[in-house]
């Protein structure tokens, strides 16, 4: 996929995920710039996207399937950087029990590890 067909697929998802949990635009907006508010609807919003993405199995993140999106959906010139950001944050869940605590941390992992290749919808 294109960077331009990923965004297109995250606006989708983001029209199910965002009136499903009810948060605003000014609260998810600002993920991009790396700006992770540390809100209960924001993380669930994370965890919304997420499962949509198929990234979280049995409301635990998944790493494998995580690793098989990125190889399926990524355009190349970001495909191993965003492996690699995966792979670094893949421990990161396991200090939340809460999935969309877990969600949200992984996430913001992921952006600080390579803010550059980073998007949400």
């Amino acid at each position: 996929m294109t960077m331009k067909q990923i965004k297109s697929t995250g606006k989708m998802m983001r029209k199910t995920c965002q009136p499903k949990i009810n948060v605003a635009d000014e609260k998810i907006d600002p993920l991009n710039e790396g700006v992770f508010i540390e809100e209960k609807e924001v993380m669930c919003y994370i965890a919304c996207i997420m499962k949509m993405a198929n990234a979280v199995k049995n409301n635990k993140l998944n790493y494998e399937a995580a690793m098989k999106q990125a190889d399926i959906l990524f355009p190349e010139e970001i495909k191993q950087p965003a492996k690699d950001a995966i792979t670094a944050c893949r421990k990161v869940a396991d200090s939340y029990k809460d999935i969309c605590e877990a969600s949200f941390f992984v996430t913001k992992c992921i952006y600080n590890h390579n803010p550059a290749i980073f998007y949400f919808p």
